[in-house]
């Protein structure tokens, strides 16, 4: 009779284990679906802008059709300016959605603000950023010239602080365009920062 006893009292055991483990398993299952979930739903809220408290959920594709109208609209020329008024208050919902803004607009590969001392104050998402604004910017700094093809490098001031913009495109922008670029660009950085 003892022996029953604990082969019973064993056996409870042993199911109480498994449905711990079983509510464990589920509770992780749960945890890993509400993060990613929770990610997906907060990484594609982008406040729109037009009335204060409203928030408005734009999926990557939705961006990327609006980026698309703009350049349908006026295809981007690497040496002119487009003649589309940028309205960064409808058009760059952030800064680095507006930064691809005027990569579309302006035809170029990526677009990158920098600290005199090489940090990235701003890009277009580019991976080359972080490289891009330590390098071209020290040699901005001290004069050298840039011998990579595609890359244009010009200083400009924000809030008495000098910055760095560094371009890459097919060709070489004009000093226009490039002038029309940093108005743009300033008026994207005085919005946000």
């Amino acid at each position: 009779m003892a022996m029953d006893m604990v082969s019973f009292d064993t056996f409870l055991l042993l199911v109480l284990l498994v449905l711990v483990g079983v509510i464990l398993f589920l509770s992780l299952v749960t945890a890993i679906y509400v993060i990613r979930l929770s990610q997906r739903v907060t990484g594609s809220r982008i406040p729109d802008g037009s009335s204060a408290g409203s928030v408005t959920v734009v999926t990557p594709s939705a961006q990327e059709s609006e980026i698309e109208s703009i350049t349908r609209v006026a295809p981007p020329s690497a040496q002119a300016p487009v003649a589309i008024e940028f309205d960064v208050s409808r058009d760059a919902p952030d800064i680095p959605t507006g930064m691809k803004y005027l990569c579309r607009l302006y035809g170029l590969h990526s677009l990158t603000v920098s600290s005199s001392d090489g940090l990235v104050i701003a890009s277009d998402g580019n991976p080359s950023a972080v490289s891009d604004a330590a390098q071209f910017s020290y040699a901005f700094q001290t004069g050298e010239t840039i011998n990579e093809e595609g890359v244009q490098v010009f200083g400009f001031d924000f809030r008495a602080t000098p910055l760095v913009g560094i371009v890459r495109s097919q060709g070489i922008i004009k000093d226009s365009a490039l002038n029309s670029l940093q108005k743009d660009l300033l008026l994207i950085l005085q919005r946000w920062i």
